[in-house]
């Protein structure tokens, strides 16, 4: 089942982060103030079960809105760290 494009933003230490799932290729595509800075596969524990379980619901939408503003979260942690 192909999921619909996800995408979740955050400010985070003044900077404006985004995060683009893509469900048919399964990548992330990370980007800040509305620059790409990274593209990563999805991890394939990202939504879980969810994924296959049958129609979306809201809550289902935001529970993927919620997996890939954790997966943003991580990433600008890791980046920041490495900077």
């Amino acid at each position: 089942m192909k999921i619909s494009p996800v995408r979740a933003g955050a400010h985070i230490e003044g900077i404006h982060w985004i995060a683009e799932y893509a469900g048919d290729v399964h990548e992330i595509r990370i980007l800040r103030e509305g620059q790409e800075v990274d593209i990563h596969d999805a991890p394939a524990t990202l939504f879980g079960d969810e994924e296959n379980a049958g129609s979306k619901s809201c809550a289902d939408h935001r529970a993927a809105e919620a997996a890939v503003l954790a997966y943003l979260r991580r990433f600008v942690a890791e980046h920041d760290a490495e900077e």
